[in-house]
């Protein structure tokens, strides 16, 4: 592609959730098949059963199911990490790409770009969540959100936010939490659908911009983000960013 390098230049390493698995090869041995979580130009990070060698390059193949496109690279673990996956023992591998081509960079960074691009669609037709225990604050953010055109709902408890989160039936483009940053067991909540499914997460700090310890920690999150301070300008450019 004639503009590879032009538009290489112009990009970051953008790295979202894509849809898709891996093969994962080794000295020309079969390691294992993995779940691909994210990728960008920079690298992957895929979960499965089997942990590789430490020190030694491995080889991809990685199937993205949005575009049918497959990919051969090659790349180093750079970071593993033990976890649970349902059926035992899992593990988590960040791999590299130390030395990717100007087409294969392309081709990850437009699946990339093309993931980005279904998201803010998707989100820009579904209803934010409000979860604030009290009722005239509560009616305030909706009522707020409503003026920017956006659809939006809102709860007051812990179980209802739950409830609909996990709901099959229902889909959210985001939450938006106050007075709950104060609250553990609902912070424990929030940090679960933020890390676990990616949730676009609004957090409304107080009126002189003060935000929770535990609020500031998730700011730190991809997909969390809070206005320096609680007003009708830094709310509009949180819930368009």
């Amino acid at each position: 592609m004639g503009h590879s390098h032009a538009q290489r230049d112009r990009r970051s390493n953008h790295r979202v959730d894509l849809d898709g698995r891996a093969m994962l090869f080794q000295r020309g041995h079969h390691v294992g098949q993995y779940s691909l979580e994210n990728l960008s130009a920079g690298g992957v990070w895929i979960s499965g059963e089997q942990q590789p060698r430490a020190g030694h390059l491995v080889h991809l193949l990685i199937d993205l199911e949005t575009s049918g496109e497959t990919m051969s690279l090659t790349g180093s673990v750079r970071r593993a990490k033990s976890h649970s996956n349902g059926n035992g023992n899992g593990v988590g591998l960040a791999i590299a790409f130390p030395a990717l081509s100007p087409d294969q960079e392309d081709t990850i960074q437009d699946a990339v770009l093309r993931a980005l691009l279904r998201r803010e669609a998707r989100a820009e037709h579904l209803p934010l969540l409000v979860f604030e225990p009290r009722r005239r604050v509560r009616e305030e953010i909706e009522c707020e959100v409503r003026s920017f055109g956006l659809p939006v709902s809102g709860v007051d408890s812990l179980a209802a936010a739950v409830e609909e989160l996990e709901n099959e039936e229902t889909e959210y483009g985001g939450l938006i939490i106050h007075s709950v940053a104060q609250d553990r067991a609902a912070m424990d909540v929030v940090e679960f659908f933020a890390r676990t499914d990616g949730l676009r997460t609004i957090i409304l700090p107080e009126p002189d911009g003060a935000l929770s310890e535990r609020a500031l920690r998730l700011t730190k999150l991809p997909a969390v983000v809070a206005p320096r301070i609680w007003s009708r300008t830094e709310l509009r450019r949180a819930l368009t960013n």
